[in-house]
């Protein structure tokens, strides 16, 4: 007899569902069906802290190929991985296991590399892991266009000029310095055998606990599942589940802040998976954080003309955060975040 399929937010219908065709690009958006997603992006944003996005436009096939990439590159040896590795001062590199933490009771078991500069100098070589450059800017600058959709569709949703966060948001992986926006490819192997045995046993995640530290996110993830999020105003952890193809999008703890928590930055982490066959297996995902420029002044909202369906709980910032009405410095925001996560 098969197991029981698990229940998740996308089985039950919790999660909207936002349709993206006939959206345009980001430079010739189509501005009606940008008006549109932006009322549905503000909505679910608002209600749920997250969206799914489909008929974006970036085929499964590019995601597939930097998975692969990525898989190559953590069988390298680990000298040549090491030559990589995470560059503090742009966070473009490899993180190996370790590195970066948020569960400090637990080993978190993730690969990731962090892509902050299309520089093909920066990225594995031809002959370690051939094709990763070809594969993986192309899949940035496909993930950075999107963004640039999405922003004009949230400021039109705020009340502002479509090209108002466009402008907040101009560096987005320039390789300039002026931005901290990165395309992460993550890899999280399978869970050693000695893993095994009762929850109270467990000595391995996949990812602790957070919020993201930015504008917004972008996920395309894999099959594999364990991805877990507490949604708006509730302290139970939630199965997101997977839809082939489809990307994720929730609020970066800076758009919360910005908006009071009117769009709320959402914790969430990915577990281990219960069953043998599932701890057996990598999960792979890549993720966009979507950064606004380093010093940026967000501009003031305009008062909404309508109030929202139910007032948003209240909104208790990060200690190093300004209130929304003053000046809310990303670069300080992030070295803050990057201090708390990494080893």
């Amino acid at each position: 007899m098969s197991a029981p399929r698990q229940e998740t937010l996308l089985s039950r219908c919790e999660i909207p569902i936002i349709d993206l065709a006939h959206i345009g690009t980001d430079v010739c958006p189509m501005k009606s069906v940008v008006r549109r997603i932006g009322q549905q992006l503000f909505a679910a944003l608002n209600d749920k802290g997250l969206a799914v996005l489909v008929n974006h436009g970036i085929a499964e096939g590019k995601l597939k190929a930097v998975y692969a990439d990525l898989d190559n590159f953590c069988a390298l040896p680990e000298g040549c991985q090491a030559q990589y590795l995470r560059n503090p001062s742009n966070n473009h590199g490899y993180v190996r296991p370790g590195m970066e933490q948020f569960d400090n009771t637990k080993k978190e078991l993730r690969h990731s590399f962090n892509i902050t500069t299309l520089s093909a100098a920066t990225m594995p070589a031809e002959e370690e892991v051939p094709q990763f450059v070809n594969h993986a800017i192309p899949l940035a600058r496909d993930l950075t266009n999107l963004s640039r959709v999405l922003l004009q569709a949230l400021a039109y949703a705020l009340g502002l000029p479509p090209a108002t966060l466009l402008a907040c948001h101009a560096g987005m992986l320039q390789g300039d310095g002026r931005n901290p926006s990165a395309m992460r490819l993550l890899y999280y192997p399978p869970v050693p055998p000695e893993d095994e045995g009762p929850p109270r046993d467990v000595a391995y995640t996949r990812c602790g606990a957070h919020s993201d530290y930015g504008t917004f996110t972008l996920l395309a993830q894999d099959s594999e599942g364990g991805l877990e999020v507490k949604l708006n105003g509730s302290d139970k952890w939630e199965t997101v589940g997977h839809l082939p193809g489809a990307i994720l999008v929730q609020t970066g703890d800076l758009l919360a802040a910005w908006t009071t928590n009117l769009l709320p930055a959402l914790m969430h982490r990915v577990v281990v998976p219960a069953g043998t066959y599932a701890r057996a297996r990598g999960r792979h995902c890549v993720a966009y954080f979507c950064h606004p420029d380093d010093g940026v002044t967000l501009p003031a909202l305009p008062p909404r003309a309508a109030p929202v369906a139910a007032p948003p709980p209240p909104y208790v910032p990060h200690v190093h955060l300004t209130l929304h009405h003053r000046l809310l410095n990303a670069a300080h925001h992030l070295q803050k975040r990057f201090r708390e996560t990494y080893a």
